[in-house]
């Protein structure tokens, strides 16, 4: 008799060096559906993962792939059992075409043993048109906002018509424009051939949105899996975190007068038309606009990673010349940027150096380390943000995504900046440290510095922001105050209806 499931896990577990990341976990996942695994970040999510794709193999238990009990030794066994990952943080071949992307591995053959780039620049063509991406089939992808990236790897994998997709965060990156198309695009694939999708996401409203049963893992163990019309937000949070979590009530910020910086008529190529505001000290500014609004541009321009054509910056008072970033940093200056892989964190390198690589001038004397000052200092940060992490010289890709956002935040407090840009800060992060990063960002400007807030979370923006402006198409096309702000104002403000 054929099983109704694609998938089933039994007593699976895997142990790291002082580390039981998944501890007797059972569950299975029917044919057909579209499967959530929620949890916070450490509760074995990603182990399950990689042990799906063959990276990692279970030091316990065993995996049924229809009825019959198989080895994922590799992630070519994952290949032959029609079993694809996109995952949250992978890195793409940035100096090769979106096609060379697409078809990386095995590729097309012309008929005399040649690459057949027409054949794969025409079926790239095909794919980009599924998600509405308005870009050449030999366009480098390096050159691609991080949206579009992970875009292209979910289209990647689509193409090799797998018969299990696992995607991990897809939405982190994408407009809520781009997660309705890919909602779409699944729920398509799902009706034509009985796609079976395995979706992990923080983000738990879309979960209801789009998946037919919910499981969920807390440290490293199965605690149930729930039909999603029988279940609410509330119940699944308690499930994952064991806790009702506190969210933050906005309390009207009476301290914003004095203001911190100003820019005027910031202009760069396409990207930035004339861009005027001004933000307060103390005051919480959030940017909101669809992907590809200029949102990031204009931050990366203010911080002094792109370099504008033309418009004055000023900040207390006096014009600044922001001619790259180390100025901004001498200015007070400070952004965490919306790729923590590749522009936020230094994976090889410990907790320690991380956090002190920006303010090295406070923990060093003559060109010598302070051993004690460093140990202090790291010390200091990791009990005032709550950071989780056995030792300050464990490397940093080895803590959660909510924790390597803490010592990127302790990385620019220790430089005591007078303007934090704060670009996606919860992308990818659970929704336990989510809340404690709010949390954060509100005490920090309450204390007096001005923070800069992209969110392509309009809940985020709404819940936390004393002010919000809005972009489209690199300009500023609304200001809402914090009580006058609403989902709808702000996506008709955004999309110029």
């Amino acid at each position: 008799m054929e099983s109704e499931n694609f998938i089933e896990f039994h007593n699976i577990s895997k142990i790291f060096p002082g580390v039981k990341a998944l501890s007797d976990v059972s569950f299975e996942i029917k044919k057909g559906e579209i499967h959530a695994l929620v949890g916070e970040n450490g509760a074995g999510k990603s182990t399950l993962i990689n042990i799906c794709c063959g990276v990692l193999q279970p030091n316990d238990g065993y995996i049924l792939i229809n009825g019959q009990k198989v080895k994922i030794d590799s992630p070519k066994d994952a290949e032959k059992f029609k079993i694809a990952t996109v995952f949250q943080e992978i890195p793409v071949c940035s100096y090769m075409t979106i096609a060379k992307n697409i078809f990386l591995g095995p590729s097309p053959k012309s008929k005399f043993g040649l690459l057949n780039e027409n054949y794969m620049n025409n079926e790239t063509k095909k794919l980009l048109e599924i998600f509405n991406l308005k870009k050449y089939p030999n366009e480098l992808m390096g050159n691609l906002p991080l949206a579009e990236q992970s875009m292209i790897q979910i289209l990647r994998a689509i193409h090799n018509k797998p018969d299990f997709l696992i995607l991990d965060e897809p939405t982190s990156s994408l407009s809520i424009e781009q997660k309705d198309i890919l909602f779409g695009v699944l729920r398509k694939i799902r009706a034509e051939r009985e796609l079976t999708v395995l979706y992990v996401s923080h983000r738990l409203e879309e979960i209801f949105e789009i998946a037919n049963r919910i499981s969920v893992l807390k440290d490293g163990k199965y605690i149930n899996t729930v039909n999603t019309q029988d279940t609410n937000l509330d119940m699944i949070i308690k499930m994952m975190v064991g806790r009702d979590i506190d969210k933050y009530i906005y309390e009207k910020n009476k301290n914003l007068k004095d203001t911190l910086m100003e820019v005027r008529n910031l202009s760069r190529g396409k990207v930035l038309k004339g861009i005027s505001f001004n933000i307060n000290k103390g005051e919480i500014l959030g940017l909101a606009g669809l992907q590809g609004a200029g949102r990031t541009e204009l931050c990366r321009a203010i911080f002094g990673a792109d370099k504008l054509d033309s418009g004055e910056i000023i900040l207390e008072g006096k014009k600044v010349q922001i001619k790259n970033v180390g100025t901004a940093i001498k200015n007070g200056i400070a952004m965490i940027s919306e790729n923590r892989r590749d522009e936020g964190i230094i994976p090889v390198l410990s907790v320690t150096a991380n956090l002190i690589i920006v303010a090295i001038k406070k923990v060093a004397k003559i060109g010598y380390f302070i051993s004690r000052k460093i140990k202090n200092l790291v010390n200091d940060y990791i009990a005032r943000l709550n950071i989780k992490v056995s030792n300050p010289s464990q490397r940093i890709d080895s803590l959660s995504g909510g924790n390597q956002q803490k010592v990127i935040i302790s990385r620019w407090l220790a430089n005591n900046p007078k303007l934090l840009i704060c670009d996606e800060p919860t992308r990818g992060i659970d929704v336990g440290s989510k809340s404690e990063i709010h949390s954060i960002i509100v005490e920090l400007a309450r204390s007096g510095l001005g923070v800069l807030l992209i969110s392509s979370e309009l809940p985020e923006i709404l819940s936390i922001c004393d002010r919000i402006l809005v972009m489209r198409e690199g300009r500023i096309t609304g200001e809402l105050q914090h009580f006058e702000a609403t989902e709808e104002k702000i996506m008709h403000m955004a999309t110029a209806i």
